[in-house]
This record gives C-alpha cells, sequence and structure tokens, in this order.
C-alpha cells in the first residue's frame, strides 16, 4: 500500500448522522401487493393460489391494485412449491388470465427450472428455482433487471410502458406465490445490488458527464443520472488554479478524512491542496453550505512563506473531536500538529514529536522523520511511521501523550505502513515480505500483546479502522477481491480470519479497493455500522463506482451481501487530467474518504479530461437498513441530553441533538415550563432510536434575563419523557 507520493434492532441506528442536514430525497417505497381481478384463485395471508379452473390451462390469474406510475420500480415475490406451471411479472395492462400480454416476466415449469418471457416470447435467464427462492423483476433507469435471490439473471434493455402493474397467469392447480411486494421509486437515490451482481454499467462518456455537471464547469450542484440519481457537489474548478491548469493534489486517502465534523452545524470545511508549481494556492479551506448546496473556496490556509504551503495535504486529516482542528505534518520533519483552520493558528505543543522520544531506550539513535501519521478518534492516541534521514521506513512510533512505543521491522520484511485504530488500543503494521506478500501483525497497546496474521491466511491489505476491528481486502480469499470484517483481538490466525462482508463481480473489478470508514461509531457493534470504497481502473464493460455495504455478514438468511452503488467514478486512467507524470496511476486513483456521518464521501476525478477535480456525494445510507433477523423489544423512552444547552435569545433558527432511548419513528419534541412564548419546534428528524435532530426557532418576546425549558418527547403510542431545565434562553 502506498501512502505518498512524495515520498439485532433496526440497522437504521448505523446512521446515526443527521438525514435533516443532508438534504437526501426519499427512498424507495414499497408495499404488499393487494390482489384484485381475481379469476380462479384464493388469497389467503400473503399466498395467492389458483383453486379452480382447468388444470393445466392459463385460466387464473389476479393484478395488482398498485402501479407503478413512472420511474424506477420492481415486483419481488417467493417461491411456495416447485412442482406447478406459472408465471408471474410485471405488465402495463391487463388483457385476461393468459399469459401472452405480460410485458415482463418469469416463467416457472413446475419442474426447477425458470427462464424470462418478454411478451409470452422466451428471451433467456435460464436459472433454477427452489421452495424459498426470491425472485425480482425490475425497472432501474430504463432497463429491466430479472433477478434471482438477488443475482441477476438476466438484463433487458428494452422500452418501458407505464403504469406497471403485477400481472399473473396460473396453469397448474395449487400453483402459487407468497410474499408479493410491489416497490416503486418516485425520488431514488442509488440502488442496492447483490455482491457479485453480473449487472455491468457503462461508463460516462466525458460528454455524459458534461451533460450533468454545473454548466461551463462551474463548481455547485448536481445530480447523477439513472440509474444513480443521487445528488453531488463540484468543489472544484478550472478556475482554483491559474490558466486553468491541472493544480489539484488527488485527496488524501481513504482513511484521512478531508472533511471536518460539522455535526449540528450547516457549514462543512473540507481541506484540498492546490500544487503551487501548477497554478495552485497551496492546501486551502472550502466551505460546503449544506442547506443552499453553496461552496466557496475560501482560500489558502498558509502565507506563501509557509512550507505547508507547499504540502500536497496527503496525511493530514481532521479530528473527531474539533470542528475546526487539523492534523497536519511535513514530510522530512519529526512532528504531527494540529492547526484550526479558523483561527489559522498551530496548536502550541504538537500531537506528536519524534524527537522527544527517548532514544535508545526507546526509539532507534537514526530515527529522524515521521510519516503516515494517524490518530485515535479521541485525539489520545497517535501512531506514524518511523524513517531515518535518507527516508527509509525503520519501524513504527506510537504516542498517547504519556508515553512512547516503538515497534521496528521484522527481519526479512520491508514496512508499509502502520496503523492505529479509532479506539487507540490497537496497532496494526502492515509488511512485505521478499515475495511481495503483505502480511500484519496486530499489536494490543494496552498489554504489548501481539499477533501475526499471513496474506495467505487472510491479512489486510488496503484498509480502514473503527474501534477495535478494521475492514480490509483479503487477497487470497476464494470470493473476487473480497474485504473481510477483523475484529480484534484476534481468536485465530487460520483462514477465514473474519467474515466476507463485500465482494466484487469479477477479479478485474475491484469496486471497494479502497475502504472508507470515517463514519466508525464508538461502542456500537460494527455488525450495526457500514463502509464505502472506491477504485479506478480500465475495465473496458464496467464503470468504477462508489459502493457502500453493511459490516453485517449475516444480516440475510440466504448469505447474500447488500451493495449500495452510489455514483460513478468519472475517471479515465489513460486521460490526462491528474498529472500522473511516473505511470502508476496512484494520482488518478480517487482514494475517496467518508465523513464523520457516512453522509459525504469525496474523491478527486479527472472526467476524462485534462484536470483533476475534487466532488462531495451524499450517501444514502438508508437503503441498507432493511435486516433479515427479529428485532429486538425498543428501550423504554427517555431523554439524555440536549446540545447545545444554553442559546442567546436571538440565535434564530437552531439545530438541537437531542440524545435518549425509545425513540420511535413519528416522534414529536416540545418545549414547556419556561416563561415566555416557547421554542418552535419546526422539523424533527429521527436519527436513530437514540438520536433526533430538531430544527427550533427561538422566539422573542418573555422577560429579559435567563429562562430554562423543559424538553417533553412523545412517542406515537403516546408514551413521553421530560427532561427538567434542560435548556437555557439568555438574553
Amino acid at each position: 500500500m502506498r501512502a505518498f507520493t512524495s515520498s439485532r434492532w433496526a440497522l437504521v441506528t448505523l446512521l446515526c448522522v443527521l438525514a435533516a442536514e443532508s438534504g437526501y430525497r426519499a427512498q424507495a417505497a414499497s408495499s404488499a401487493v393487494v390482489w384484485i381481478e381475481r379469476v380462479n384463485v384464493t388469497v389467503s395471508g400473503d399466498v395467492l393460489q389458483k383453486t379452480s379452473g382447468c388444470d393445466g390451462c392459463f385460466d387464473a390469474a389476479a393484478t395488482s391494485e398498485q402501479q407503478i406510475t413512472a420511474g424506477d420500480g420492481y415486483v419481488e415475490f417467493t417461491i411456495v412449491e416447485t412442482k406447478t406451471l406459472f408465471i408471474a411479472g410485471l405488465n402495463h395492462g391487463n388483457a385476461g388470465s393468459g399469459y401472452a400480454d405480460i410485458d415482463f416476466a418469469f416463467r416457472f415449469n413446475g419442474a426447477g427450472h425458470a427462464d424470462v418471457l418478454q411478451n409470452g416470447t422466451y428471451v433467456g435467464g435460464d436459472t433454477s428455482y427452489a421452495v424459498g427462492d426470491a425472485f425480482r423483476i425490475a425497472v432501474v433507469g430504463g432497463t429491466v433487471l430479472f433477478s434471482r435471490n438477488g443475482s441477476v439473471v438476466l438484463e433487458r434493455t428494452t422500452p418501458v410502458t407505464y403504469p406497471l402493474i403485477v400481472d399473473t397467469s396460473l396453469a397448474t392447480m395449487g400453483s402459487a406465490l407468497r410474499g408479493a411486494i410491489i416497490g416503486s421509486s418516485t425520488a431514488a437515490g442509488a440502488f442496492v445490488e447483490k455482491a457479485g451482481s453480473q449487472t455491468f454499467r457503462a461508463r460516462f462518456t466525458p460528454s455524459q458527464i458534461a451533460s450533468f455537471l454545473p454548466a461551463s464547469g462551474a463548481t455547485g450542484r448536481f445530480t447523477f443520472p439513472a440509474p444513480y440519481n443521487t445528488d453531488g457537489v463540484r468543489l472544484t474548478s478550472a478556475a482554483d488554479c491559474a490558466e486553468g491548469q491541472d493544480c489539484l493534489w488527488p485527496v488524501g486517502y481513504s482513511y484521512w478524512r478531508n472533511i471536518n465534523n460539522h455535526i449540528a452545524s450547516d457549514t462543512m470545511y473540507i481541506v484540498l491542496g492546490f500544487d503551487r508549481n501548477r497554478g495552485g494556492a497551496g492546501p486551502s479551506l472550502i466551505a460546503y453550505d449544506k442547506v443552499a448546496d453553496h461552496m466557496q473556496n475560501l482560500g489558502p490556509l498558509f502565507p506563501m512563506e509557509s512550507s505547508y504551503s507547499y504540502s500536497t495535504t496527503e496525511g493530514w486529516y481532521f479530528s473527531v473531536s474539533g470542528a475546526s482542528r487539523l492534523y497536519t505534518f511535513l514530510p522530512g520533519t519529526s512532528t504531527l500538529r494540529v492547526y484550526d483552520v479558523i483561527t489559522r493558528q498551530f496548536d502550541a505543543a504538537p500531537a506528536l514529536d519524534l524527537a522527544s522520544c527517548p532514544r535508545p531506550s526507546v526509539c532507534p539513535s537514526n530515527a529522524a522523520f515521521i510519516f503516515q501519521p494517524h490518530s485515535s478518534d479521541d485525539d489520545r492516541v497517535h501512531s506514524a511511521t518511523v524513517q531515518n534521514v535518507s527516508f527509509q521506513r525503520l519501524g513504527c512510533v506510537v504516542f498517547d501523550s504519556s508515553r512512547f512505543i516503538y515497534v521496528p521491522i521484522r527481519a526479512g520484511y520491508a514496512l508499509d505502513e502502520c496503523h492505529v485504530d479509532k479506539s487507540g488500543r490497537w496497532l496494526l503494521v502492515l509488511e512485505t515480505q521478499a515475495d511481495g506478500k503483505l502480511d500484519n501483525r496486530v499489536i494490543d497497546l494496552s498489554t504489548g500483546v501481539e499477533t501475526a496474521l499471513t496474506d495467505v491466511a487472510g491479512a489486510l491489505g488496503h484498509l480502514d479502522t473503527g474501534f477495535g476491528y478494521a475492514i480490509g481486502a483479503d487477497n487470497y480469499n476464494p470470493l473476487p477481491n473480497a474485504s473481510i470484517l477483523l475484529k480484534f483481538p484476534i481468536t485465530s490466525t487460520e483462514r477465514p480470519l473474519g467474515p466476507v462482508v463485500h465482494f466484487n463481480k469479477r477479479w478485474d473489478i475491484a469496486a471497494a479497493n479502497h475502504v472508507a470508514h470515517g463514519n466508525a461509531i464508538a461502542g456500537r457493534p460494527p455488525e450495526e455500522q457500514y463502509a464505502c470504497g472506491s477504485n479506478a481502473s480500465r475495465v473496458a464493460d464496467m464503470a468504477d463506482e462508489i459502493v457502500c455495504f453493511s459490516l453485517n455478514p449475516d444480516r440475510h438468511p440466504d448469505g447474500s451481501l447488500d451493495v449500495l452503488v452510489v455514483g460513478q467514478i468519472m475517471t479515465d486512467l489513460n486521460a490526462q487530467g491528474g498529472n500522473d507524470l511516473d505511470g502508476d496511476d496512484y494520482e488518478q486513483v480517487p482514494k475517496g474518504n467518508l465523513d464523520v456521518t457516512g453522509r459525504y464521501f469525496i474523491w478527486t476525478a479527472n472526467l476524462g479530461g485534462n484536470r483533476l477535480d475534487a466532488f462531495l456525494v451524499k450517501v444514502p445510507a438508508e437503503l441498507l437498513d432493511a435486516i433479515s433477523v427479529e428485532p429486538e423489544p425498543p428501550a423504554p423512552l427517555s431523554v439524555g441530553s440536549l446540545q447545545p444547552n444554553v442559546v442567546a435569545r436571538n440565535a434564530g433558527i437552531v439545530t438541537f441533538i437531542v440524545t435518549g432511548t425509545g425513540f420511535a419513528p413519528g416522534i414529536t419534541v416540545a418545549f414547556q415550563g419556561g416563561d415566555g412564548p416557547a421554542p418552535r419546534v419546526r422539523q424533527v428528524t429521527r436519527d436513530s432510536s437514540t438520536r433526533l435532530s430538531a430544527t427550533v426557532e427561538l422566539r422573542s418576546g418573555g422577560p429579559a434575563r435567563d429562562r430554562l425549558w423543559d424538553l417533553r418527547v412523545t412517542n406515537p403510542d403516546g408514551s413521553t419523557s421530560v427532561r427538567a431545565d434542560v435548556l437555557r434562553i439568555t438574553p
């Protein structure tokens, strides 16, 4: 891995973020089919069955009351038995109980074999079927996808006539299907497919890209066309570089956050590097207004005389605990320093100074520089690769504010990198053998216990960490380019080291090559969380895409894995943009990263042209919220805290974060018990069962003194909880 050019309750709790801030459009709506126009069939529960008529004749049928009126949609149903002949699918009308008029359908032959019919004509899609199998016919961006248990068996690009209904034609007496669902997406954004799906989407051409990005190469909001339909923001343009040069450095890496912790703020800050030698202004601060979808380049972070003004910003990353605190370092130096991007001041003391490491008792005497820094999310523990004055990698250093730890390279290995996890307890050391195999060491920093993992057994390649776990590439996994979940402490050094949470369509496609998990949440099992990833390639028949995936390998009884497809990378590795002078593609491969909410993904792309630009895309992670286990009973309703808890009367509109337990969908919030006009709650967003976002208007009037207000939350079932004196409003 290269890191520098120089040198069981609803899974919706995995979001725990401010969905209201993000401006997301509604996700696909689905409902159980209501069967009408029933002929020779009966409905019992969710089972539709032929119970009369001619055995073997297509004289039994039913259609759905619901319709897909436009855009994307689907029907899905489950197999009840395998010894009867019937047909089911989507149709734009109903000409009777026969099947010749059904536009798109699966045919089940009563002997365990199914295929696809289009208006009664066989078009392929042959597959086996068994009791319990789920079959789906979906319209996605004008393409019709036929799938079994999430795997696409046939893709048809053909005109679609609306409205669409579910239509059936049953021949054998007793033939049946159950659990039919119809879904539509009038305001789509991203879509979910199964890992290993054999659906291949064409790359956007430069002219297609230009047609949906802001006009004339400007910055601002855009929407990816179907089938993605996600909202993005172009952050940079030719105006950021003198004479429109290719001056933007790529975003640092999938594990270094270019985006600040913007929770509870309408403004997001982003740091990008602009090469001064190619017409750029150096590391610069971008402000993005999440409400207005407007961005502004606030200019360089450092004066021209500062050596920091020449940094690529690779290896820089925002602190989680401070919205304006940015970790910085320079190659060829010994310090990791925190810089406030608003006040433009460094902290007085460095976060890590290799020069202070006792030597030779801890660090070797020739330890000179740090490289590839990482920090725990609480800013307590920091790690870095140690180099000598010749920039040779010697080992790893860890500093936890009270002590240094040094981990040398093992004999016969070369050091790739070392990486403290977000909890600060675990250190991952990646080392390469002479034959190129990449092995790991996992060190418990609290005890010193070390566990060695071999590449063949499943040691991680490209990775990111969470709190006591990591997600990364298993280079020897039998599934194509698989990513696994590796939990600490390690319980076995033999394969499998951890479950597969994502894999690709083929070996030459590595969609999640650079895994990003900047949205890791402390105290939450990884199985309730998700990660994203990106890559760029020269694969001709499949676009490079931003994808996200759950870290729960057991969320579906059939073992299938969901992949949320968010948008295209929009990079051509053969194009000039990206300044890839050494031909290794490093500067052009996106290596994008996630913000702390997991709702924004940032990356760089050359759009098939001669410049690199930066982009954001909004990640509708709620589409990953379906979970196939029984939910545990919810916790009782209670209010824990309110932030902020002190505001001025003239503050206007304020977004408050409410924490607690038992928050149900449809919950309401109200302020009571104070003097004067009560704060008016305009909007409440349930981020999870333990977190709410409330947009509140502070009204004028009342006594000119501090006033205390109680907070009441009420669930739709009538249960309520009050936290007294939770908000202080000052004059």
